[in-house]
């Protein structure tokens, strides 16, 4: 797996990171750590998880992870999105519900929905930025982060002097190496580069139709994390089938068969290599074998600008074909993420 270096602090990392936000997905721990295990062995070091993700225990199960490994490997967590105080990390409580109700699919859904409604969002004080980062301190096993980022903050969520003063603070005791914002593009778009020069990272969406790292302006002024990239891989499959023509013109412009559903795939992920070539590109994945062919795709040799441009003309031609109520939709294909941010 190819590296970067997250400047400045010159800490390696590899090229792809993994999201943990799917890890209390698997039927149980042992499953999420082989997971865990299976990425790390093909080269990926940076993983990426938050304090709401599975009800504050995602963290908890990535630090069995980290044990022996922790010098080798970045870690982001985030703050600002805090779980039900009732369910926060109670895996007791929480396999319970799970195990007595996971023979009614039905009522397993309304008990995870009535629990997300019980989340609390947009808690970016001081103090909160202070408990949420010695709890996730304790659930990941570390005395420090390599990232601790906002969760879905906004531009003055993120400006209040009090919080930078107080994560700044943080940095110079070395338990975090670097802060950033991690939130929905549309949350700032034009206005990142007004963010304090604290925040070296941001971390947000971008895939071949959001296209959102070309509307960031300054780009370079920070190190950019994004996820997403396989989001639009269901439309665009379905604008493939409606459209053969178009297909054809283009599998023959740029010598591949775009029929193919894994020769979307695998653009998806390319595009986003490119898009965001200095910086990590986030993905999550139950699957080993989608694991391992995203990390193949990764370390394959680059498409050069010319076939990307013949992409991002082919995925415009498929958008003007679609009508306004079609949009975009998920996708349950290869190394699937559900938006980190």
């Amino acid at each position: 797996m190819r590296k970067h270096v997250l400047l400045p602090t010159n800490v390696e990392t590899s090229r792809l990171g993994f999201g943990c936000v799917q890890l209390t997905a698997h039927h149980n721990r042992k499953e999420a750590l082989s997971v865990l295990e299976h990425a790390f062995s093909l080269g990926i070091t940076h993983f990426d998880v938050a304090r709401a993700y599975g009800f504050g225990r995602a963290e908890g199960i990535l630090r069995e992870f980290l044990r022996r490994k922790r010098h080798t490997v970045t870690v982001a967590t985030k703050f600002g999105i805090e779980p039900p105080s009732g369910l926060a990390g109670n895996v007791r409580v929480i396999n319970a519900v799970k195990r007595v109700l996971r023979p009614f699919p039905g009522l397993l859904r309304q008990a995870k929905n009535r629990g997300a409604a019980m989340v609390k969002t947009g808690i970016f004080t001081p103090e909160s930025a202070l408990r949420s980062l010695e709890t996730s301190l304790r659930e990941l096993g570390t005395d420090y982060v390599d990232i601790f980022l906002l969760h879905e903050a906004t531009l003055a969520d993120a400006s209040a002097a009090p919080l930078v003063e107080t994560l700044l603070s943080q940095v110079a005791k070395g338990k975090i190496r670097q802060v950033g914002v991690a939130s929905d593009f549309r949350k700032f778009p034009r206005d990142a580069d007004l963010l304090p020069a604290a925040y070296e990272i941001l971390q947000f969406n971008d895939n071949v139709v959001d296209r959102s790292v070309g509307k960031l302006a300054y780009r370079d002024r920070r190190w950019l994390i994004t996820h997403s990239i396989f989001t639009p891989a269901g439309s665009l499959r379905k604008a493939v089938q409606a459209h053969p023509q178009i297909t054809r013109d283009y599998s023959l412009r740029m010598n591949i068969d775009l029929a193919e559903p894994s020769a979307i795939d695998s653009l998806l992920l390319r595009f986003a290599l490119w898009s965001n070539a200095n910086g990590i590109v986030l993905f999550s994945s139950k699957n080993p074998q989608h694991i391992a062919a995203n990390v193949r795709e990764a370390d394959s040799e680059p498409y050069d600008d010319a076939r990307m441009l013949q992409f991002l003309e082919f995925v415009d031609q498929l958008l003007a074909t679609m009508s306004p109520h079609q949009g975009v939709t998920d996708s349950r294909g290869p190394g699937t993420l559900r938006s980190p941010s």
